[in-house]
């Protein structure tokens, strides 16, 4: 079998800051020549669930995943079949693993803790995060190489754009890291955009036009 073309980190409407339809999200990724992907949305596996159903049209390998926000950061699993309830960090890991699912610790240097601990046990370590910053994922590459952990690449994908920016090649059976293809960091821009999404989803008005109008004077109209 081919080797996969794989962003391992993509969000889609049922999380919070993301408005993308699971069937968008595998178009998307179709064109932009990935032939795997993980929809891994806050909380929930819905959207990898609805997206699996389109993954005969394209001959894309949808895996079913969530990021779940534990005591101690977030931690995914990937090819989950039930919903997470759970929130401390030991408890989701044994939830992931007794549905067979694969222990992931994504960005491992951005709002996490007992990283040590909790790296020493998962299966992959998320080494190059789109949304992280050059210092975070190199941080998270080297306590990759220091306790032998096999590593994923994803680009935390919240708007369309985003998808895409990072394919990496993987051994089709074993998911293990052969090559990057490309790593786009996600702009200012298109962070933005997930935050102004967040808010409206929240109905946050004042924050989201307090916001708004620091970006436009910062980056638009500077006005005093």
């Amino acid at each position: 079998m081919d080797d996969l073309i794989a962003d391992f980190h993509i969000h889609s409407k049922y999380s919070h800051d993301s408005m993308m339809s699971p069937e968008s999200i595998v178009n998307r990724a179709k064109k932009a020549g990935l032939t795997c992907i993980a929809i891994t949305d806050h909380g929930t596996i819905r959207g990898g669930i609805e997206g699996k159903k389109f993954a005969h049209l394209t001959g894309i390998n949808v895996l079913v995943g969530a990021e779940i926000n534990t005591d101690c950061g977030d931690i995914i699993g990937l090819n989950l079949i039930e919903e997470i309830s759970v929130t401390g960090w030991q408890d989701v890991i044994r939830a992931i693993r007794l549905q067979g699912g694969t222990v992931v610790l994504p960005h491992p240097y951005r709002d996490h803790s007992r990283i040590e601990e909790i790296a020493g046990i998962v299966d992959f370590i998320e080494i190059w995060n789109g949304r992280s910053t050059p210092q975070q994922n190199t941080a998270a590459e080297d306590l990759a190489k220091r306790l032998s952990k096999p590593v994923m690449y994803g680009s935390d994908a919240h708007v369309s754009s985003e998808l895409g920016s990072v394919k990496i090649r993987i051994d089709p059976d074993s998911y293990q890291f052969r090559e990057i293809m490309s790593a786009r960091y996600t702009s200012a821009f298109e962070i933005h955009i997930s935050q102004i999404i967040s808010l409206v989803k929240q109905r946050k008005w004042r924050t989201l036009i307090s916001q708004g109008t620091g970006y436009l004077r910062r980056n638009v109209w500077p006005f005093p």
